[in-house]
Order: C-alpha cells, then sequence, then structure tokens
C-alpha cells in the first residue's frame, strides 16, 4: 500500500530545512518533547478519572474505557484524521507524530480536504471518550476526583488549541488554528499538498 504519493517536507531529512523562517512557528517536525507535553496533559485527565474509577468499584469499566481509547486512536482517529496529515507521508509503516505516535498506519494517506463527515466523527469521538468516565466517578461519588478529571479535560483542550492546534500542519482539521500567512507559507514550499488541499473533501475509499 502506498502512503506517500507526493512529496512533504517534513517527512524529508531534517537537513534540507536549512534556515526555514516559518520552523519557529510551526510543530512540521516530530518532537519527543512535543510528545511528552501531549501524553502528559492527556494524563491530567485519564489519571484522576482511573483512580475514581477504581475508588468507586467500577475497575472493570477501565477496561472497556482502555480499549475504547486503543480503538480510537489506533483505528478510528487515524482513518477520520491522521491519514489526512503531512506525518502520514512518511514512508514508514509507523506514524511519527507530536501525539499519535506509534500508530500502524492501515490507510492510504489522502491529502485532500477532511470531509464534513468526518470532522463530525473526530468531535463525536473525543466527546465520547472524555465523558465516558464521569457516569462511574458520580454514581460512586467521587466528586474531587471527578472535578480534577473535569479540569484536567478542560486544561487539556485549552492547551491543545493554544500551543499544538495553533502549529500543526494537519490544516483542514476542524481544531486546526495555524495563522493564515504561516499557513500559506507551508504550503507555498509543499505545492502539491497545496494542491490537493484545494481539492474537494475526501469521500470514503
Amino acid at each position: 500500500m502506498n502512503h506517500h504519493p507526493l512529496s512533504v517536507c517534513s517527512c524529508e531529512p531534517e537537513s534540507s530545512c536549512g534556515k526555514c523562517s516559518i520552523r519557529p512557528h510551526l510543530k512540521c517536525r516530530f518532537n519527543r518533547g512535543d510528545l511528552f507535553h501531549f501524553a502528559g496533559l492527556f494524563l491530567t485527565f485519564a489519571l484522576p478519572s482511573s483512580v475514581g474509577m477504581v475508588q468507586s468499584g467500577y475497575t472493570r469499566f477501565i477496561l472497556i474505557w482502555i480499549a475504547c481509547l486503543l480503538f480510537f486512536f489506533n483505528v478510528w482517529e487515524s482513518r477520520i484524521l491522521c491519514r489526512h496529515c503531512p506525518f502520514y507521508a512518511e514512508e514508514s509503516r509507523i506514524l511519527h507524530c507530536n501525539a499519535n505516535y506509534g500508530v500502524i498506519k492501515l490507510w492510504k494517506y489522502t491529502p485532500t480536504p477532511i470531509s464534513r463527515q468526518e470532522q463530525i466523527q473526530l468531535v463525536a469521538g473525543f466527546i465520547l471518550i472524555g465523558a465516558y468516565p464521569f457516569p462511574f466517578l458520580i454514581l460512586g461519588n467521587q466528586i474531587i476526583l471527578a472535578l480534577l478529571a473535569l479540569w484536567g479535560l478542560i486544561g487539556f483542550f485549552w492547551t491543545l488549541q493554544k500551543y499544538i492546534c495553533s502549529a500543526c500542519v494537519n490544516f483542514s482539521c476542524f481544531f486546526n488554528r495555524v495563522d493564515t500567512e504561516v499557513k500559506g507559507q507551508y504550503l507555498h514550499k509543499n505545492p502539491a499538498l497545496r494542491d490537493a488541499l484545494s481539492q474537494p473533501s475526501s469521500r470514503p475509499d
């Protein structure tokens, strides 16, 4: 399966970046610090949620949640979001990005814009995963942990929008907040990607 039908500068050797003027404004390269930052943010929500579910006596439901998380990040999100991202164009069976690192590429790289249906699925997936623990925390009277989990979830999405989505190269994502000028400069460096993004939204293969 061909996952790299066009060249994207983010997947070329880092030496090719030279003195690129947009590098400081765009997370266009995999960075372990960014990955750990993303994972740490998610743990501020996942950790109190898990502890609260255990203390509420709903431990077995954590396994269902973990299964949902694994399916969402490795299969569902990979299909509706990741396959549209320039990082997915890398010539590798494993995705190396600042958020969904390590996912096996099950789908063909599709640089055309994300469809409205995929945008809706993405938002629905985030809502389902984010809301899942709270009924168990409330039923178990773990109000403090529920509030900590809620604070962590709000902080996660706020930071995501402020510092991650504002520099992400997946431009057609619903959450993308990259400055228009920076986006234009990146697409100027990648004309094949620019042309693909000007095409109609993707349709199911």
